[in-house]
């Protein structure tokens, strides 16, 4: 190549890598910027925004420790959103709010402690009422506590539309570490697949269910289809129902201590735990009561006494307790009886299926009014020689 050759060559380079570029090159050039520009700012937009809501849900991990410090989370968030509708950080605390609330809930269910669970209950439902897509939202992501609240949600129809199967298989996923989501988990279950049923239900007691713990306890006893009775078993189980609070755990572990079940009689142990339950409402210790006084079991007998606690279960609609308490008016108290009162107790009774109170009836209008000691021999299936009742249907 001769050197004018040459020169031309390394000029035409040189011109052309610092020529002007076209006017649809450069728009195409341009375009491509700003697009990938306006991108990489969509990203990092999106990416802060996830950021705080990851924060914020890792602060609210510090959940709130008393009814107190929830409505003061509830107050600030809701005072955010209300200025901020579309606050995505604010609406998670509320979200996680009503997930913290919801375990409350049910704890407090679990204990027997209706009154808590019933005034919760209706806080959920006043502050905190457009939760739930974004409880079931934080339930999707993973969050063990959410998925517990959306079995709530779903199972009850609160925020969302009732679906037993959807309830059962969120419940199911969280019942691992949540002990409330093992029961209803359990509860789910117990009549398509009773030992998976079983399995949960013991989980749920090991990690402090009370609920749980009495089942567990009654298995024990034989019922639910406990292929043996272990006594010391029922006690270990119900002695730590007893101690959260539940009240049909208390009776029944005063029964098992009253009858000498599963360990040594004693009877003042009983009675303290009698008085617990009864203080709840129980009827099963308020005639369990009433009987103790009656016939003087580790008290002096007291038949005024006996009488007042039979009157509050019957009141409670228990038939045994009609039954004694009509039985104690037929036959009266020292010089006092009322056979009209004793008959509105004993059909009461009788309307309860209490057969003796058809005799004690038949007695009080053929016979007149039947003498003490033959009233006294026809006492109820009083409670202290059976096991106290459970409440018939599976418990929330």
């Amino acid at each position: 190549m001769n050197s004018a050759c040459k020169t031309g060559c390394i000029l035409l380079m040189f011109w052309m890598a610092f020529a002007p570029v076209s006017e649809a090159t450069a728009t195409e050039s341009g375009t491509s910027a700003n697009a990938l520009a306006k991108t990489r700012i969509k990203a990092k937009v999106k990416a802060v925004r996830a950021g705080r809501v990851s924060q914020s849900a890792r602060l609210l991990r510090q959940d709130p420790v008393d009814e107190a410090s929830l409505d003061r989370e509830i107050t600030a968030a809701r005072a955010i959103v209300t200025g901020r509708p579309n606050d995505a950080v604010a609406r998670e605390r509320l979200a996680h709010a009503a997930a913290v609330l919801i375990d409350w809930l049910l704890r407090a269910e679990a204990v027997g402690n209706r009154e808590k669970a019933e005034r919760l209950g209706s806080k959920l439902k006043q502050r905190l009422q457009d939760t739930g897509w974004r409880v079931q939202s934080q339930s999707q992501r993973g969050d063990l506590l959410a998925k517990q609240a959306t079995g709530f949600l779903l199972g009850r129809g609160i925020f969302l539309k009732t679906d037993t199967n959807k309830a059962c298989a969120e419940f199911l996923a969280a019942a691992e570490k949540l002990s409330p989501a093992g029961w209803h988990a359990a509860q789910c279950m117990m009549e398509a697949e009773p030992e998976k049923a079983w399995v949960l239900m013991e989980r749920a007691a090991e990690q402090g269910h009370a609920a749980a713990q009495e089942w567990m306890g009654r298995r024990c006893l034989g019922e639910f289809g406990g292929k043996k009775r272990d006594l010391v078993c029922a006690r270990s189980y119900l002695v730590q129902s007893a101690s959260l609070g539940r009240p049909k755990s208390q009776t029944l572990l005063a029964y098992l201590l009253a009858t000498g079940q599963g360990g040594p009689v004693d009877m003042n142990r009983a009675i303290n735990l009698y008085k617990l339950a009864a203080g709840h409402g129980d009827v099963d210790a308020l005639n369990n009561l009433g009987e103790i006084y009656e016939v003087g079991r580790g008290v002096p007998s007291n038949p005024e006494e006996a009488l007042r606690w039979y009157q509050r279960a019957a009141e409670k609609g228990l038939g045994s307790a009609q039954f004694n308490a009509g039985r104690m008016w037929a036959t009266g108290l020292g010089e006092k009886n009322n056979a009209e009162i004793a008959r509105g107790f004993l059909l009461q009774a009788e309307a309860n299926g209490v057969v003796q109170a058809r005799q004690m009836l038949d007695w009080l209008d053929l016979q007149g009014i039947p003498s003490r000691d033959d009233a006294t021999a026809l006492k109820s299936e009083s409670s202290l020689n059976k096991i106290p009742s459970r409440e018939a249907s599976a418990e929330h």
